[in-house]
C-alpha cells in the first residue's frame, strides 16, 4: 500500500511539471511572436523625413476625414455667441430627478365685464326720459256718520243720519258733513258720495241696529 501511494505522488508531481513547462512555452512564443510582428510593421515603414509633420490614421469607421489646418478654422466673433432669434429660451431651472409637481404659475387676472347701459333716471343717461306714472286714484274718506231710519214720502224719502251727538236730516242730492252727498235713500240703507268725486264712487250705508 505505501508503495502504490508514493507511485501516484509521483505521477502527479510529473503532470504538473509537464503542464508548468508547457505553459512557460506559450508565454515565450507569444510575448516573442508580438514583439516580432510590431518590429516587421516598424521596418516595413517607410522612412519620412523628420520635419514633415506626422500623419495620422483616420479614425476606425470614418470616412473621407480630413485634417484642417489652422488657417482653415473661422474666427469666432462676439455676434456668433449671441442667441439665434426665433429660438426660445429653455427652462434649464427645474431638477430633472426632482419629482415634486413645479410650483403652478398664476392665472391672468380675468377682465371685468363692462358697466350695463345706464338706465332712465340716471345722470349718465343720455336720451328722452318716459312720460310720467300717472298720479295715483286719491282715496275716498272714511264715512264716521251712522244711518239710524228714514221718512216722509216715498217718492222723497228724508234719511236721519248721526255724528255723534249731532243729527241730520237729508234728502238725495243733499251734501252732509261737508264732505258726503247723499245718492240714494232706502228704507234699510243708503248711498253715500264724495265731494269731488265721480259720481259713480259710492258706498253703501246699513241701516244702524
Amino acid at each position: 500500500m505505501i508503495g502504490k501511494e508514493k507511485l501516484g505522488t509521483r505521477r502527479q508531481a510529473l503532470l504538473l511539471g509537464i503542464l508548468g513547462l508547457v505553459l512557460v512555452l506559450a508565454v515565450v512564443r507569444w510575448t516573442g511572436g508580438g514583439g516580432g510582428a510590431r518590429s516587421g510593421a516598424a521596418s516595413r515603414r517607410p522612412a519620412t523625413d523628420p520635419a514633415a509633420p506626422e500623419e495620422r490614421s483616420p479614425l476606425r469607421g470614418s470616412r473621407g476625414v480630413r485634417e484642417v489646418a489652422p488657417d482653415e478654422v473661422p474666427l469666432l466673433s462676439p455676434a456668433d455667441l449671441e442667441p439665434r432669434k426665433g429660438t426660445r429660451d429653455v427652462e434649464t431651472s427645474r431638477d430633472l430627478f426632482d419629482f415634486r409637481e413645479p410650483t403652478p404659475r398664476p392665472l391672468p387676472t380675468p377682465t371685468p365685464a363692462p358697466p350695463p347701459p345706464p338706465r332712465p333716471g340716471d345722470p349718465a343717461f343720455v336720451g328722452p326720459l318716459p312720460p310720467p306714472p300717472p298720479p295715483p286714484t286719491p282715496v275716498p274718506p272714511e264715512i264716521q256718520f251712522r244711518f239710524i231710519g228714514s221718512f216722509g214720502p216715498k217718492d222723497r224719502p228724508i234719511a236721519v243720519l248721526a255724528l255723534g251727538d249731532e243729527l241730520v236730516n237729508a234728502r238725495v242730492g243733499d251734501v252732509v258733513f261737508q264732505r258726503f252727498i247723499l245718492r240714494r235713500v232706502g228704507y234699510e240703507s243708503i248711498d253715500v258720495g264724495f265731494v269731488g268725486y265721480s259720481p259713480a264712487e259710492t258706498r253703501r250705508l246699513a241701516i244702524a241696529p
